[in-house]
């Protein structure tokens, strides 16, 4: 007899792709609930909308764009904003935090970058789903277009914001 552990295995948020708006809705509400234990009426209440109407919202997969960036904050997640892109070929990238990459981030990308590849692989010898393949590649992309602006804005600068404005403008 096979015993399975006792802790559900973890969600992978960070490489969930959704497949259409609607399931992008509820992923940031299962997101939120299981992350940030929050209830579906605090998160509606930090949109600025009734329960009922954010339910209905989830149901029908129909939210207004005006109310598509506070569902976003509020639920920590912006799986609607990676639907829409990926629907029109294009990708979403993390704006650079400005640091230097950490040896455990590069190792994790280094980890997934292999096992995407093996996906690929999988794939030519015949097996393997690939919807799941295409989609990996795509967070894959993602991820190294955010290492990439990373390590250009190593070279640059950081713009510091003193007081030098009291020079342009001095009080009198």
């Amino acid at each position: 007899m096979i015993r399975s552990s006792s802790k559900p295995r973890r969600r992978a948020w960070s490489r969930i792709v959704p497949r259409s708006l609607n399931e992008s809705l509820q992923l940031c509400k299962e997101h939120a609930q299981q992350t940030r234990q929050m209830s579906v009426p605090r998160i509606a209440d930090r949109c600025g909308m009734s329960t009922d109407m954010l339910y209905k919202r989830l149901g029908s997969g129909d939210m207004p764009a005006s109310l598509l960036i506070p569902y976003m904050a509020a639920t920590g997640r912006v799986y609607p904003l990676i639907y829409m892109a990926q629907s029109l070929d294009k990708l979403v990238v993390d704006m650079p935090k400005g640091k230097k990459p950490t040896h455990a981030s590069l190792t994790h990308l280094n980890q997934f970058a292999n096992q995407v590849i093996g996906l690929i692989m999988q794939l030519e010898e015949g097996s393997g789903n690939t919807d799941h393949v295409a989609n990996q590649i795509v967070l894959l992309m993602q991820d190294l277009a955010y290492q990439k602006i990373e390590v250009e804005q190593l070279d640059e600068p950081q713009q510091s914001f003193d007081l030098s404005y009291q020079e342009e403008f001095p009080q009198n």
